[in-house]
C-alpha cells in the first residue's frame, strides 16, 4: 500500500514537473474561481449578522441617549404600550445590548463594555406596513432622550438586497472562472497523458488497471485544485484586515451596521474554498483521463 502511495505521488510530481506553465495557469484560475466562491460566502454571511437582530418582527428600534433619565424611559415605554399602531415591543438594557454583540459580533466583544453600548427599545409595528414604519419612526426620533430610530425598511431590505445582487454577480463570475479552471485542468492533465501514452499502452498490454494508471492523474489534478485552493484562500485572507481596517475609528456602536464577519465563520469558508479547489480538480482531472482511456 505505501509502496503504490509513493509511486502514484511520484509520478504525480512528474507530470507537474512536465507542464510546468499550464500548471500555473491552472492553479491561478483556480485560485481566481474560489477567492470569488469564497467571497459569496463571505458576503452571506456578512448581511445575515447585520440583520439579525431584526427578528421575530421587529421593523424599528429606537435607540436611547445614554444619560437618559429613568422617567423619561418611562414616558417612552408608556407611550409605545398605548400606541394604537404598535402591537409589542421589548426594552434592552445596556447587559442585553452586550450580550447581543457579542453574539453578532464576538471578534470585538473585549474592545467594548456595557457602557458604551445605548439602550434601546426593539418595536413590532401591527402591520409591516413602510409607510406605517415610517411614520412611527419620524413620531419617536423627536421624542426627548431618543439618539436615534433605525428602521428595518431601510437597514434589513437594503442590506438584503445588496447581498442578492453581489451574490448574484460573485457567482456568476465564480461559474465562469469555475468553468475555465476545470477547462485548464483538463487541458493539462490530456497534455500530460499524451506525453506519456507509450507508458500508458505499454501498463495496459501488461495487464495495468484503468483505475491505477489514472490514479496518478488524478492525484495531480487534485494537487492543482488545491495549490490554487490554498491561493484563494491566502487572498481571502490578506483582503479581511484591509477590508475591516476601512470602519477602523468609527463609534463602537456603529460595528453592529457594518458588514462584518466573525472568526468561526471565516474559518469555515476557507475549508470551504479548499475542499471547493480539490474538486475543481478531481472533476477536471477525472473527464480527461476518462476520454483518454476510453479512446
Amino acid at each position: 500500500m505505501i509502496s503504490r502511495i509513493s509511486y502514484f505521488s511520484r509520478e504525480a510530481w512528474a507530470n507537474i514537473r512536465r507542464s510546468v506553465t499550464l500548471t500555473v495557469a491552472s492553479v491561478l484560475t483556480v485560485a481566481v474561481a474560489v477567492l470569488f466562491v469564497g467571497g459569496t460566502l463571505l458576503a452571506r454571511d456578512a448581511v445575515e449578522n447585520s440583520t439579525a437582530r431584526w427578528q421575530d418582527g421587529v421593523e424599528f428600534i429606537v435607540f436611547l441617549e445614554p444619560n437618559i433619565p429613568g422617567d423619561q424611559v418611562d414616558s417612552l415605554a408608556s407611550e409605545l404600550q398605548q400606541h394604537p399602531d404598535i402591537a409589542s415591543f421589548t426594552y434592552f438594557d445596556q447587559n442585553m445590548a452586550y450580550e447581543e454583540f457579542k453574539t453578532l459580533l464576538p471578534d470585538f466583544a473585549e474592545d467594548v463594555t456595557p457602557d458604551m453600548l445605548p439602550t434601546s427599545f426593539r418595536v413590532v409595528p401591527r402591520e409591516a406596513d413602510g409607510d406605517l414604519i415610517s411614520s412611527l419612526a419620524r413620531q419617536f426620533e423627536i421624542r426627548p432622550g431618543v439618539l436615534e430610530v433605525v428602521s428595518a425598511q431601510e437597514n434589513v431590505r437594503q442590506r438584503q438586497e445588496l447581498g442578492r445582487r453581489i451574490n448574484q454577480v460573485l457567482l456568476v463570475v465564480a461559474g465562469i472562472v469555475a468553468v475555465a479552471s476545470v477547462l485548464l485542468i483538463y487541458n493539462s492533465i490530456r497534455v500530460a497523458m499524451f506525453a506519456r501514452r507509450r507508458e500508458v499502452e505499454v501498463m495496459k498490454l501488461v495487464g495495468a488497471t484503468n483505475s491505477f494508471i489514472r490514479f496518478p492523474f488524478v492525484i495531480e489534478g487534485m494537487v492543482h485544485g488545491l495549490l490554487g485552493a490554498i491561493v484563494g484562500s491566502a487572498l481571502l485572507w490578506s483582503f479581511r484586515p484591509k477590508v475591516e481596517g476601512l470602519f477602523n475609528g468609527l463609534d463602537k456602536v456603529a460595528l453592529f451596521e457594518e458588514l462584518r464577519v466573525t472568526s468561526s465563520q471565516f474559518q469555515g469558508t476557507i475549508l470551504l474554498v479548499l475542499l471547493c479547489g480539490l474538486l475543481l480538480g478531481a472533476v477536471g482531472s477525472a473527464f480527461a483521463v476518462g476520454r483518454f482511456l476510453d479512446v
